[in-house]
């Protein structure tokens, strides 16, 4: 046998030209960015969606779970199906559907619809994500497939890092519309470049398999089970809807769903996922459950967080996108020596001080109040993204080392999988959690307002309703403190999967998952029973006190957008609207006052003695109860953005 037989057929990258090479690649890399600039840019928005769609928490997070189930469910079936029907193919389909609704959702006229069309753009990733990385690695060489790998990854890092700069500018300057519509150059650009990359006639670069049998019931009963999973823990804990039959019935479907899953896995031919893998695998059963469960834990920063700093403290969307960002680029900075590391000191024992320091992040998050410093909110985030790129790296490289060759592609499809149903999951429960807290406390609100209308609480009630009700500062910060203990303890999972040579018994898994939840329980409790949130919902020294000296909230340092925010409504409505918004609670609509709270405007001799500049000055200025010239005893807040 000659050397001309035994050497290895030529590749397609062998053949390529530099110039086509660059095109495909030019191709790939804006598909990347597209979906990476997504994921990065609408977390940053929720807050404008719930304001501007009018609608709750729980229910504007299923912009994202639509968009991630529609992903996750088909997404490793459709891995397979590319190598039968040709990547080429469906990387061109996919990005048409994806690049089509994003570009939709621009103008979806309601909530409903933008959750539609955010489903069809997650089913469009599904299409063309598997495809990408693939498609890379075909136009190079075989000594050089790392190159492209790395130029995706870097293109991916691109999107996350830069993503909250831009998301954050766009949400300044016009509103959630803009982190869509703003990319229809991009998307436009996308579709083109896949067609003049690959042309329309070429379905692939690699021979096409034949296969006898596609698991379609696999790939249909899994996206069943994350719907009815998700829609369960989203909904049944917020709005009675424990009480909803049918809430309740999809719930259990998921249920049964994901145990037909399991069952119809084990019996297929060539399932979706191989389960043995886990049964014969210590290494990739525990790479794989801390693998999700760390993307659980996710949405306390990449959800609670955002709304926490704009709607609670006001921060503008720029400044939280550069809060964002400061965690993306310490990721980046550190994976690229996560694994060597990991190489030199075992992948197990680097996740396991990654995990630690994504705790310490998280705990450091606890000291975020309205007067912190904005060291207090930079330095966790960036422990945060360093923890993050040590636990990623040597944790892919356990679940890709752990399987056998004949089963790479299978291990790399569930790798998108687990990241995309435990963050889900982490979604849906936290969402829940958010919205079922202040649906607690408007319900109390309502109640002290109606019932237990002394001075004090009035005091009180009234300071809520100008910080935003529930989402004053002080409610959001309360919620997000409970949402970053029960995280925490999310991470016992990671934490203790990750000790280096110790064997995870089935036992073992209950036992953590015991642990976990009982230290969110306690941690949960504990905090409640040392806070100063009184049932009305704010700290009734800190309200009484921001009384006195009312101005909008400077959270870090940075610029507050309330007054720009107050300027533009009022120069948007007539008078009767500003003073029912600004002096209407306290005086009443016909502003004969409200007893204990406002007095009699009709024909007071005390207004009708000033000048028209010296009322104004009066209402911008405010005047505490214990002002020598307050003879009524009733304090008087500061509107000071009436300018």
């Amino acid at each position: 046998m000659t050397t001309r037989d035994t050497a290895a057929p030529p590749t397609f990258g062998d053949s390529i030209t530099p110039s086509h090479r660059i095109s495909i690649m030019t191709a790939l890399v804006i598909s990347t960015v597209m979906a990476a600039l997504d994921s990065s840019f609408v977390p940053l928005a929720f807050s404008d969606m719930i304001d501007k769609l009018d609608t709750s928490t729980s229910r504007i997070v299923w912009v994202a779970l639509g968009y991630l189930i529609a992903a996750t469910g088909p997404m490793i079936f459709l891995s397979r199906l590319s190598e039968t029907v040709g990547q080429i193919r469906l990387f061109q389909i996919g990005t048409a559907i994806y690049a089509g609704a994003m570009v939709a959702c621009a103008w979806a006229p309601d909530i409903f619809w933008f959750i539609v069309l955010r489903v069809i753009q997650g089913f469009g990733m599904a299409l063309f994500l598997p495809s990408t990385f693939a498609l890379g690695t075909q136009v190079y060489p075989a000594a050089h497939m790392g190159r492209a790998l790395g130029i995706l990854q870097a293109a991916n890092a691109a999107g996350f890092v830069l993503g909250p700069l831009f998301a954050g500018w766009l949400l300044d300057a016009f509103d959630w519309r803009a982190i869509f519509w703003s990319r229809i150059p991009l998307g436009v650009i996308a579709i083109a470049m896949s067609v003049f990359a690959f042309g329309i006639k070429t379905p692939s670069f690699a021979p096409l398999k034949k296969r006898e049998y596609f698991d379609v019931a696999g790939a249909v009963l899994l996206t069943m089970a994350l719907f009815g999973l998700l829609f369960g823990a989203n909904r049944l804990p917020v709005e009675d809807n424990h009480l909803d039959s049918f809430v309740w019935l999809v719930f259990i479907a998921g249920f049964v769903a994901f145990a037909l899953f399991l069952r119809q896995e084990r019996r297929s031919p060539d399932p979706l996922v191989d389960l043995d893998l886990y049964k014969n695998s210590q290494t990739f059963s525990k790479a794989s459950v801390a693998f999700t469960a760390m993307f659980a834990s996710f949405p306390v920063y990449l959800f609670v967080l955002p709304l926490l700093l704009i709607m609670g403290l006001e921060m503008r969307a720029w400044d939280v996108g550069l809060v964002m960002c400061s965690g993306a680029l310490a990721t980046q900075i550190v994976s690229p020596f996560a694994g060597r590391w990991g190489d030199r000191f075992g992948a197990q024992a680097v996740s396991f001080v990654g995990t630690i320091l994504v705790a310490v992040g998280y705990l450091g998050l606890l000291f975020i109040n309205v007067n912190s410093e904005p060291l207090t909110l930079y330095v966790p985030m960036i422990i945060m993204g360093f923890g993050s790129g040590l636990f990623f790296a040597p944790n892919n490289s356990l679940i890709m080392g752990s399987v056998p060759p004949e089963r790479a592609s299978m291990a790399s499809g569930m790798i998108g999988t687990l990241r995309q149903a435990g963050y889900a999951l982490g979604f849906a429960i936290i969402a829940s959690l958010f919205t079922a807290i202040q649906d607690v406390y408007e319900a109390n609100l309502t109640y002290f307002s109606l019932n237990i209308l002394d001075v004090e609480t009035a005091h009180v009630v009234s300071e809520l309703f100008d910080g935003g009700g529930i989402w004053s500062p002080e409610i959001i910060i309360y919620i997000f403190r409970i949402t970053v203990i029960i995280s925490t303890a999310v991470l016992l999972w990671p934490l203790i999967t990750s000790i280096p040579r110790f064997t995870m018994k089935r036992l073992h898994h209950l036992g953590t998952s015991a642990a976990a939840i009982g230290a969110a329980v306690f941690g949960t409790l504990l905090y409640i029973g040392s806070s100063d949130l009184t049932p009305s919902g704010a700290t009734g020294e800190t309200a009484r006190s921001q009384w006195r000296t009312y101005e909008p909230v400077r959270a870090f340092g940075m610029q507050s957008r309330s007054v720009e925010i107050a300027t533009l409504a009022m120069s948007e409505v007539d008078g009767s609207t500003v003073f029912m918004d600004n002096c209407g609670f306290c005086h009443g609509g016909d502003a004969r006052g409200i007893d204990q709270l406002g007095v009699d405007l009709v024909g007071n001799s005390f207004i009708a003695g000033l000048t028209d500049g010296a009322l104004k000055d009066f209402i911008m200025a405010g005047r505490p109860e214990d002002a020598p010239d307050n003879i009524t005893g009733n304090m008087m807040p500061a509107i000071d953005y009436l300018e």
